[in-house]
């Protein structure tokens, strides 16, 4: 454990370097945190790899995230926040403007068990036998196999060092919860010899983990924040949430580890909840495949605007994200197609079909890229209704 230690410490020193170098453009008032949002045109958007969460985030169907800022996605676990990141970087993979940036998942959990080749072959490995050889990127490798971060100095180090080589990225943390610290390691180090046996020194090793982690946490991100900005690059923190024991007004009740600055640094705030199990029957045997994820935006830089109706997203086990049938289910949910038992209206299709007709219609026809823009249409006649109609004061 201490050569260990050790040897993390000195894989950080150059990052440790870059970090003491720019110092003094460490203290960055409030409002330089992410980018300007009235320079994000849509030639700036990240795609979500959702129409909904597309239009949810920044009013335009065509992209969600904006580059250059640091964004935040909390949710219980198995609510697909994986599933949403790996369709997000598997759109830009085949997105000629992000030719040049490279994808890095930094699997801070180590569970990463999607069949990549299946679900997301635009980032699966070229070559089974070199797992750099596709899209997607651990931050380091051993021999050929994928070192995630463990400890938050760990992952401060990676992308200090990542922004240095001044190639733009996008970079998913998954999570935050799984990261430990060097400090904590030396302790449990030293613990695990001296108090092995002693339930107060644990007790007490967690209680000072909780301070010093978010301590360390607001300093990486807060190094990080300037970094990410000048390189044009992207970073999503995925975090655990747990029940709040007590909510108070305007509190929501669940809470995520880190303190505070998680959120403060996030341009974009997504909860994923998993509300509903989809299940299938065959054979006489009932199975669940999937679950409906409703996607709430917590905070918005961009438009200022949170939402949370409407913006469910079917997610199934052998698929992933079902970006058609959640259009469908949107333009059902506000009239904009009627329906009744015999099918759905797709006026401008100019056809009536079952709804998994029309899924297969609309894939065998390529006319995604359409159905887009009819959900982008009425997403924005949905907010022009909501503008407050009084004239304005000033």
């Amino acid at each position: 454990m201490a050569e260990l230690i050790q040897k993390r410490r000195r894989r950080s020193a150059a990052a440790e370097q870059i970090e003491n170098r720019d110092r003094t453009k460490e203290n960055e008032p409030e409002e330089y945190v992410g980018p300007d949002p009235k320079k994000i045109t849509e030639d700036r958007l990240i795609p979500s790899g959702s129409t909904l969460v597309n239009c949810a985030c920044s009013d335009n169907p065509k992209g969600a995230f904006a580059l250059g800022s640091i964004n935040t996605i909390p949710g219980k676990s198995a609510s697909g926040k994986t599933v949403l990141m790996l369709t997000m970087l598997a759109c830009c993979a085949v997105d000629p403007k992000f030719k040049e940036y490279e994808f890095i998942y930094d699997d801070g959990e180590q569970s990463l068990s999607f069949d990549l080749d299946y679900l997301f072959p635009p980032l699966a490995p070229k070559d089974p036998e070199d797992l750099t050889s596709g899209r997607l990127k651990a931050p380091n490798y051993d021999d050929g196999e994928p070192v995630p971060s463990e400890t938050i100095q760990d992952f401060k180090g990676n992308i200090l060092i990542k922004c240095k080589q001044r190639r733009p990225f996008i970079w998913v943390l998954d999570s935050l919860d799984s990261l430990t610290s060097d400090e904590e390691m030396e302790r449990e180090y030293k613990n695990a010899i001296k108090n092995a046996k002693s339930a107060e020194a644990v007790t007490e090793l967690k209680g000072s983990y909780k301070a010093e982690k978010a301590k360390h946490i607001g300093e990486a991100l807060r190094m990080i924040n300037g970094n990410i900005k000048r390189t044009d690059s992207a970073l999503f923190i995925i975090q655990q949430t747990r029940q709040r024991f007590k909510s108070g007004f305007g509190q929501t009740d669940w809470v995520t580890s880190g303190g505070d600055a998680p959120f403060f640094y996030s341009f974009h705030q997504l909860y994923l909840n998993s509300i509903k199990s989809i299940t299938e029957e065959a054979m006489n045997l009932k199975h669940k495949i999937g679950s409906m994820a409703q996607i709430e935006v917590i905070k918005n830089k961009l438009t200022g605007k949170k939402r949370k109706s409407g913006v469910v997203i079917p997610i199934y086990e052998s698929y992933g994200l079902h970006d058609v049938e959640s259009c469908i289910d949107f333009l059902k949910l506000t009239e904009h197609w009627a329906s009744d038992t015999k099918g759905i209206v797709a006026k401008e299709f100019d056809i009536k079909k079952s709804k998994d007709n029309l899924i297969e219609y609309i894939e065998d026809n390529n006319l995604q890229d359409k159905l887009q823009d009819i959900v982008g249409s009425v997403w924005k006649e949905v907010e022009k209704m909501l503008m407050f109609k009084t004239p304005r004061r000033f």
